[in-house]
């Protein structure tokens, strides 16, 4: 509920900044014991940490070889320990998703600057906040949603809660009495399960991980359905620190930025296929989606 929502990421950023700490404590400096420049490579947990390293392992090894710096992969604990982690100096690159990078232009003291977007594989889904919810529900849309229990996956999730959010307050249903429950998962596979296992009727995830979820066997197509869908999001911002030295930006852009065929191999299991240029303006539909759903972004 609404007023559940502070607390909530009130916690959730206390545990990520413990993290955080944890983190900084034993992070490697900007430059390995080799003498190589380490570049530390945040990316969100949008599921399980094991599976977000292995399929990013690939790209990892893409980046050393196209820039010649070595790259540490970083998988935050929940969406706003990235943005914690660079924050205090302890990334150079994230690979944030939209809301996040939001909030890392307001927490980050030094800025982040976004200098890349991730483009999706020709054919996947468009990148939306789904409402899902058992095959056999009563819920059909959001005309059914009042006194129904619903899963977010995390309070700073641009598709499984910022998006959401937008898309309730635009149909006058963004009401701190909707819903009889409501609970932030951890991640999107997490907020499928509550749905399948019968602990919340309703869970808002993203539409790009749906069919993964499906071919993963966390569910079956036939056990889940769509019963409504925000607008299209943005992509993904890749963002650098600012206190960045000119040479390592360039060199990340233009390993980014690249045309090499390596690139799009590097990234097959991820469900994305390059990059393309992007302004931080790109990101001001994120910081209206905040605003119209009456939630300010905090870390």
């Amino acid at each position: 509920m609404i007023h559940q929502h502070s607390r909530i990421a009130h916690v959730a950023a206390s545990i990520a900044a413990t993290l955080a700490l944890a983190f900084s404590a034993t992070a490697c400096s900007t430059d390995s014991s080799e003498g190589t420049q380490l570049i530390r490579l945040g990316l969100a947990p949008d599921e399980d940490a094991a599976a977000v390293l292995k399929k990013f392992d690939p790209f990892v090894h893409y980046l050393e070889e196209k820039t010649g710096y070595e790259v540490e992969p970083y998988v935050g604990a929940d969406y706003t320990a990235v943005i914690e982690a660079m924050k205090s100096g302890n990334l150079e690159v994230a690979w944030f998703g939209p809301s996040e990078y939001v909030l890392a232009t307001e927490e980050v003291q030094d800025g982040v600057e976004a200098f890349a977007s991730a483009q999706q594989e020709a054919g996947t889904p468009e990148y939306r906040a789904n409402f899902i919810t058992r095959s056999d529900s009563p819920v059909n849309g959001p005309e059914d949603f009042a006194g129904h229990s619903i899963a977010f996956t995390d309070p700073a999730s641009t598709s499984g809660h910022i998006f959401a959010r937008y898309a309730l307050e635009q149909r006058g249903l963004n009401k701190p009495d909707l819903f009889s429950t409501e609970i932030y998962s951890g991640s999107h596979d997490a907020a499928l399960m509550s749905v399948t296992q019968n602990q919340t009727d309703i869970a808002v995830v993203s539409s790009r991980k749906l069919p993964g979820m499906y071919e993963s066997g966390i569910a079956k197509p036939e056990d889940i359905k769509t019963v409504w869908e925000s607008e299209e999001i943005p992509a993904d911002p890749i963002s650098y620190s600012n206190n960045l030295p000119d040479d390592v930006k360039q060199a990340l852009r233009d390993a980014f930025l690249s045309d090499d065929p390596e690139l799009k191999k590097a990234l097959k299991e991820t469900g994305f296929e390059g990059f393309a240029s992007v302004n931080d303006s790109d990101y001001d539909i994120v910081r209206k989606a905040y605003e119209t759903a009456g939630l300010k972004p905090e870390a």
